[in-house]
């Protein structure tokens, strides 16, 4: 048989027959070891997907990827999975990453032609985002009124918003609204059975545990089993009775005939002499031929002991290696991922400076609005503070400029998106806030929008008190009242 040629799966050189790449020095074997690993774990992430245990599928998914980082067909599903939980721009991510590996027949690029196609659906993911975003800020500044109205408002664009979703469910637990809270829940589990966010909630909503249905049927079974009757006939008195008569007749006549003892004796005494001629003359041989195969078997099966301990201890060893390496791959690429983070979120810094430098004060917002405070040096950290208290005060001025001419023109659906971008940036100490508001009510009550009206003027009532519209507030709240 001729060699066998392959190509190495590390350098992609050509070489033969052989375990060992004659120009990068790599272990095929393990490389192949590692494909299979990776493919287990994608086939088990296929299978909970198709359960919809979306969080299970993920996990399962992103070991292959860490074991395998080329698997092609885990990562593009794990961007659908992202996709169905509403993660956008983790899903476009891991598509990108996918067609950089593998550019011929990918369905990847498919997804991301799709994307491009469709640029306002990408708006309304990205204003999604924006909307959750703004939400937890809001959350940490106790402002739970607006923390609902801009979860609303992300779930509104993006339906499947599984964070979105929970986090709205927490605020509504929090405040003791237990009715929407379970609504919402109940919503998660439908998209992700599994998200342990959503099941936690569901036993704080509930206070109850579904039981198992192996558990049930288990019982079932049981209980059958113990109340099963006894299907074993009983013999009546009249028929032991009679069995019994009957042997009492039988043992009478076998006495009655000749004693069988001294043709028992004459057997026995054959039969004794029969097994010392085997033990003397035949056995010897037997045992000798016997015991001549058992040692030959003991002797096979010690070698084939000694080949299989053998070959799992250098499965052991690499696996072993190929445990290191992954671990070293992964502490360097968390190293990695950390310093480009840092790179990443000073250079948004420096981009809104410039920006704002320019008077491009949205834009300047718009390059900070991702930026992780916490990986800031103290000059960043400055700059970043003073970007945002020098746009969002001019930024709230113009949308409240021009929702405010909008709404007196009567084009209240363009007024309400403004006021609304004018009540993302207002900032501490704003003296249009509560007007800010107040526009928002009269256009929810105009679109018939009751409760989304009555949630602005309580928000300027709470916390914005004394202010000029306070009074106006209180009177569009009487009124909204006796409808």
């Amino acid at each position: 048989m001729g060699a066998l040629h392959k190509n190495c799966p590390k350098c992609g050189a050509h070489f033969e027959n052989s375990r060992i790449c004659n120009k990068c020095g790599a272990d095929i074997l393990i490389f192949t070891k590692t494909g299979e690993m990776s493919l287990a774990y994608y086939n088990k992430g296929l299978k909970m997907a198709n359960l919809s245990n979306l969080t299970g599928a993920i996990q399962n998914l992103q070991t292959a990827l860490t074991i395998d980082k080329k698997n092609i067909q885990a990562r593009n599903l794990l961007g659908l999975c992202f996709f169905t939980i509403g993660c956008v721009g983790d899903a476009l991510r891991e598509w990108v990453i996918s067609t950089n590996y593998e550019t011929n027949s990918n369905i990847a690029q498919e997804y991301l032609d799709a994307f491009n196609a469709d640029m306002k659906q990408l708006e309304k993911f990205s204003e999604g985002l924006c909307n959750y975003n703004d939400a937890l800020q809001f959350l940490h500044q106790y402002n739970e009124d607006m923390a609902i109205i801009r979860l609303k408002r992300a779930i509104e664009l993006v339906p499947n918003f599984v964070e979105a979703l929970n986090l709205l469910t927490l605020v509504y637990l929090k405040s003791s609204d237990k009715m929407r809270a379970g609504s919402l829940v109940e919503r998660v589990l439908a998209i992700d059975n599994a998200n342990p966010t959503a099941r936690r909630y569901y036993r704080e909503v509930f206070r109850k545990k579904a039981p198992s249905a192996r558990k049930t049927e288990a019982d079932n079974t049981r209980e059958g089993t113990q109340r099963q009757p006894n299907r074993t006939p009983q013999k009546t008195q009249p028929e032991r009775a009679e069995r019994t008569g009957l042997l009492g007749v039988q043992n009478q006549k076998v006495f009655n005939k000749r004693s069988p003892i001294p043709g028992i004796i004459s057997f026995v005494a054959g039969l004794g002499a029969m097994f010392l001629f085997m033990y003397v003359l035949v056995l010897p041989s037997f045992l000798e031929g016997s015991l001549s195969d058992n040692a030959a078997l003991v002797l096979r099966l010690e070698t084939l002991e000694e080949e299989h301990l053998t070959q799992i201890q250098e499965l052991e060893e690499e696996m072993a290696e190929i445990s290191s390496n992954l671990s070293q791959s992964q502490t360097w690429a968390n190293i990695l991922q950390n310093q480009n983070a840092d790179i990443q979120n000073e250079n948004w810094v420096n981009t809104g400076h410039t920006l704002l430098s320019d008077n491009m004060f949205t834009e300047a917002l718009a390059a900070v609005q991702d930026v992780d405070v916490d990986r800031l040096s103290e000059e960043s950290f400055a700059v970043y503070n003073q970007i945002l208290s020098t746009a969002k005060p001019v930024i709230e001025r113009q949308y409240f400029e021009q929702g405010q001419g909008l709404y007196n023109g009567g084009n209240n659906a363009e007024a309400r998106a403004a006021l609304e971008w004018a009540a993302i940036h207002i900032t501490e100490g704003s003296n249009i806030a509560d007007y800010i508001f107040y526009l928002l009510g009269r256009i929810a009550e105009d679109d018939g929008d009751f409760d989304l009206a009555r949630e602005y003027y309580e928000t300027i009532i709470n916390h914005h008190p004394g202010t000029p519209r306070t009074a106006w507030a209180n009177t569009r709240l009487n009124m909204i009242s006796q409808r």
